[in-house]
């Protein structure tokens, strides 16, 4: 994410300027014009003085801004000029801007509004405190407006601070103080300025069209502020919250490349700092579970997610199926290395496609043989079936799609232990029994016959009626370190 390009230094001093600028040109209008003020007040010579001296504070604010703001808000927002990443301690100083030129604001109006009461208590104590209600009920109003404007003008260096360091939980005041910071300062402290001047009308002896035009205008002051004050500060949480409602629908979704600007220097930005994290946190399960399930197979990933991992297996009838590439010595030695990776990794696409179809699962690769299962993890109605309709499949397209590398399958059905071996730290999930040796023996006379591919009896007759049909028996043989001799049966198309 680049440095924004908007917002610069000077913009935000020129807010600062504009709005304590207009609190003063409405402040001058409201004293001279509109206030009811005792008649020691209203006298000519008592006003010019308050308007001169008001106007030489306004002077001496100028210089507070031109010396204190302007330097430290190039300190705080220097780094968008530059158009790099903020320093650590320009991070700072940029999250913590506005609520800095909220109190220079507040003491520039404060303090003259102190200076003023008591200059004017030479000409009555109510004129004092008059002077100081106007100037203090503006001042407040005007930092508290200029403080929501900075705010929102600030909203893209913020997000890039935050970018970098996420806010944390406490690290500024929560959203319930905020609102009622925000009211009090647009609109109870006005609202209170109004209800003064009616309390005070009996020593100001107003007439009432001038306390009626005051009322209004003072209230009307005060309404369009709250309201403006209410609307940006709702804006501040309302945004984020929709931006943050519509992230989560995308998440469930299953959006995980979903990502929310970080805007908010409070409980709002914990929130989406934290819903940022979470999606990540999701990202990179969702990845370890893919990962997993490449590695050991889906239906083995999904029944650890499920039901956890520990040593040991269970009993169950399956059946095993065998394959093996035929002269993969020979071949290696021929080819390039590149070359021999590509046939092996198009041979076992195939035979992981199949064994996927049939519901099986591909248990382990070893070298250039593979060993698949039919019936665990995943229960079937039919394993007998499923394995001996794969090897069919299966010998047809390697023969088709990977014509170079020949190979032997062998299948067989039985008794077998599935479950995780290993050690607690580092297990695996397979499959122990005399099914998956016989598979193995079954494949090497496969490699043999030209059908290249042999059961045994025992899975044959297990299988439904379907599949027994396409298969025919041969004479018994007795298998490499079997007691015993086995018939085998072969494709009979």
């Amino acid at each position: 994410m680049s440095a924004p390009r908007l917002v610069r230094p000077w913009h935000v001093v020129l807010l600062q300027w504009l709005a304590n600028t207009f609190g003063v040109v409405v402040t001058i209008v409201d004293y001279v014009f509109l206030l009811p003020a005792p008649a020691e007040a209203r006298v000519p010579g008592v006003v010019r003085e308050n308007v001169a001296l008001g106007l030489l504070a306004v002077a001496a604010s100028y210089v507070v801004v031109a010396t204190v703001v302007a330097p430290r808000t190039h300190r705080a927002l220097d780094w968008t000029v530059r158009g790099d990443d903020p320093r650590p301690e320009e991070c700072a100083r940029t999250l913590a801007l506005p609520w800095f030129l909220f109190r220079v604001s507040a003491t520039l109006w404060l303090v003259p509004a102190v200076a003023l009461a008591l200059f004017d208590l030479h000409v009555s104590l109510l004129t004092a405190l008059l002077v100081f209600g106007v100037i203090a009920t503006s001042g407040v109003a005007t930092a508290a407006s200029s403080y929501l404007l900075t705010v929102r003008l600030l909203r893209e260096p913020t997000a890039r601070v935050l970018e970098i360091a996420p806010p944390a939980p406490g690290d500024t005041a929560g959203v319930g103080e905020r609102a009622v910071f925000i009211w009090v300062l647009t609109t109870g402290v006005p609202g209170l300025g109004l209800v003064l001047m009616v309390v005070f009308a009996p020593w100001t002896e107003p007439s009432l069209a001038r306390l009626a035009t005051a009322a209004a205008v003072i209230g009307g002051t005060a309404i369009v502020v709250g309201f403006a004050g209410t609307v940006l500060f709702a804006k501040s949480v309302g945004e984020p919250v929709c931006e943050l409602t519509t992230a989560l629908a995308a998440v469930e979704a299953g959006d995980l490349d979903t990502h929310v600007e970080v805007n908010e220097w409070g409980e709002i930005g914990v929130l989406q700092a934290g819903l940022n994290r979470m999606v990540l946190a999701l990202r990179e399960r969702e990845q370890l579970r893919d990962l997993f399930g490449r590695h050991v197979g889906a239906d083995v990933a999904r029944r650890a997610l499920r039901h956890g991992v520990e040593l040991g297996g269970e009993e169950i009838e399956a059946a095993a199926l065998f394959v093996d590439v035929i002269g993969s010595t020979t071949f290696a030695a021929s080819r390039p290395p590149a070359e021999v990776v590509a046939a092996l990794n198009r041979f076992f696409e195939v035979v992981v496609d199949v064994v996927d179809a049939h519901g099986g699962l591909v248990n382990k690769f070893e070298g250039d043989a593979a060993l698949c299962i039919f019936g665990a993890p995943l229960r079937l109605d039919d394993p007998a079936g499923h394995a001996l309709a794969a090897a069919r499949a299966m010998g047809a397209r390697l023969r088709e799609q990977v014509p170079e590398l020949d190979a032997g399958i062998g299948v067989s059905q039985g008794l077998v232990i599935a479950g995780n071996i290993g050690a607690t730290s580092r297990l695996e999930y397979t499959v122990i029994g005399d099914p998956v040796n016989e598979a193995a023996r079954l494949t090497e006379q496969a490699k043999e016959r030209p059908e290249r591919v042999v059961a045994s009896q025992r899975i044959v007759e297990s299988a439904a009626t379907d599949e027994r049909s396409h298969w025919r028996l041969l004479d018994p043989l007795l298998l490499r370190g079997r007691l015993e001799p086995t018939v085998l049966a072969v494709p009979s198309g």
